[in-house]
C-alpha cells in the first residue's frame, strides 16, 4: 500500500470534533473563524449547501460556544428534515444581533437590580426570547449532530451535559428544548439568573453556565467521542478546539492586596475561567500528543487586538474589533486553514 492511500485511509477512520469556548459577547471570534471555514469548504468543495455539521462529527460547547453549537445543529424542519437550517454566516450574523440585545441594561432594569448588586446585572429575558426565535422548539434528540452542552446543577451540585447520546440513553427524562439549554449554558453568575428548566417527561433542573467548571468543553469532548465510538482509538480523533480570545490582563500585587469581596468579584471570574480553559487546553494536547498524533488537536485561539476582553462588552464599535481580530487571525492563518480544509474534505470524500 502506497503512502497516498495510507494517508486515505487513516482520514476515512478520522472522528472530527469541533470545540467552542464560552466566552460571552466574544464568542464573535469563534463564530466568525467558523464561518470563514464552512465558507472556505464550500468553496473547496463546490458545494454551497455544505454545512458546518457535515464535517465534524461531534460538535461541543460551552456558554457561548453551547449557543453556536445548538444554532448550527438546530434541524431545518424538526422530525422531518435532518440537515442543519443555518450556515455558520447566518449564525455569525445572528450572535452579532444577539450582543447588543443580551447585554443591555435598561434604566429601569438598573434600579430594580441596583446596578447588579441585589440581582443578576442582566435580564434574561432577552436571551430567551431570541433562542426562541432563533431554535424554536426543536429538542436536543432531534439535532442533525452529536453535540455536548455543558451546564451546572446547583441543586445536585453536579455537571450536566446536554447530549443527543443522553436522550438514547435515558429516554425523556434527558431531552431538552435547545432554548432551554441556551438559556442554561449561558447562566453566568452575576451576570444572569440561574435557569429553572423542564425535561420532555416534566422533571426541573436549576442550571448555571457550564464555564464553571469547563469553559474549554474539550475535555468533555472527548469523552462524549469515547462514550459514542468506543472501538476507535485516540489517534483517529481530529479536534478543533476554538477560543474566544487570547487575554493576558496582569492582576499586580501592589493592587491584588487591597482588594476585598467586591473587588474579587469581576476578577475571580476572569481568572476562573481563563485558568480552566487553558488547563484544559494542555491536557488535551497531551492527550493527543501521547496517542502519537499531536497534528490532530488544533487550538484556535486568536489574539484580542484592540477589542475590549470584558465578556459584557457588546457596543456596535466592540463587536467591529472583534470581526476584525478574527479576520486578521485568518488572513495571518491561511496554511492553517488550508490544512484543516483539506483533511476535513479528504475524509468528506472518503465517506461518499
Amino acid at each position: 500500500m502506497n503512502s497516498l492511500n495510507l494517508r486515505d485511509l487513516i482520514i476515512h477512520k478520522l472522528k472530527t470534533i469541533l470545540s467552542i469556548d464560552g466566552g460571552g459577547i466574544r464568542g464573535i471570534l469563534p463564530a466568525a473563524i467558523i464561518a470563514h471555514l464552512e465558507k472556505q469548504m464550500q468553496v473547496s468543495n463546490q458545494n454551497p449547501n455544505l454545512r458546518i455539521a457535515d464535517f465534524f462529527d461531534l460538535l461541543a460547547g460551552t456558554s457561548a460556544g453551547g449557543i453556536l453549537t445548538c444554532c448550527y445543529l438546530t434541524p431545518k424542519e424538526p422530525g422531518k428534515d435532518n440537515r442543519p437550517k443555518y450556515s455558520a454566516g447566518e449564525v455569525l450574523d445572528f450572535y452579532t444581533e444577539l450582543g447588543p440585545i443580551l447585554f443591555r441594561k435598561s434604566p429601569v432594569y438598573l434600579i430594580r437590580s441596583a446596578f447588579g448588586l441585589l440581582r443578576s446585572r442582566y435580564c434574561e429575558d432577552a436571551l430567551y426570547e431570541f433562542s426562541k426565535k432563533i431554535v424554536g422548539d426543536s429538542y436536543i434528540s432531534g439535532v442533525v449532530k452529536d453535540c455536548l452542552i455543558t451546564a451546572y446543577d446547583l441543586s445536585s451540585r453536579k455537571a450536566l451535559l446536554f447530549s443527543r447520546y443522553s436522550t438514547q440513553k435515558y429516554g425523556e427524562t434527558a431531552d431538552y428544548t435547545l432554548c432551554d439549554i441556551v438559556r442554561s449554558t449561558t447562566a453566568a453568575p452575576s451576570y444572569f439568573i440561574p435557569a429553572r428548566i423542564f425535561a420532555k417527561d416534566s422533571t426541573s433542573r436549576h442550571l448555571v453556565d457550564g464555564g464553571v467548571y469547563a469553559n474549554n468543553p474539550a475535555m468533555c469532548a472527548l469523552v462524549e467521542a469515547k462514550k459514542l465510538w468506543p472501538d476507535i482509538p485516540g489517534s483517529d480523533y481530529y479536534m478543533i478546539s476554538a477560543g474566544t480570545g487570547k487575554v493576558i490582563k496582569p492582576y499586580h500585587y501592589n493592587k491584588t492586596k487591597h482588594f476585598g469581596y467586591i473587588h474579587w468579584l469581576n476578577p475571580i471570574l476572569d481568572i476562573l475561567m481563563s485558568a480552566v480553559a487553558e488547563t484544559v487546553g494542555y491536557q488535551t494536547q497531551q492527550i493527543f500528543s501521547i496517542n502519537g498524533v499531536p497534528q490532530n488537536y488544533i487550538r484556535i485561539e486568536p489574539p484580542m487586538l484592540t477589542a475590549d476582553i470584558r465578556i459584557d462588552k457588546a457596543s456596535r464599535s466592540n463587536i467591529q474589533k472583534l470581526n476584525s481580530a478574527a479576520q486578521h487571525y485568518i488572513d495571518h492563518n491561511t496554511s492553517l486553514f488550508d490544512s484543516i480544509c483539506k483533511t476535513l474534505s479528504a475524509k468528506m470524500a472518503e465517506n461518499d
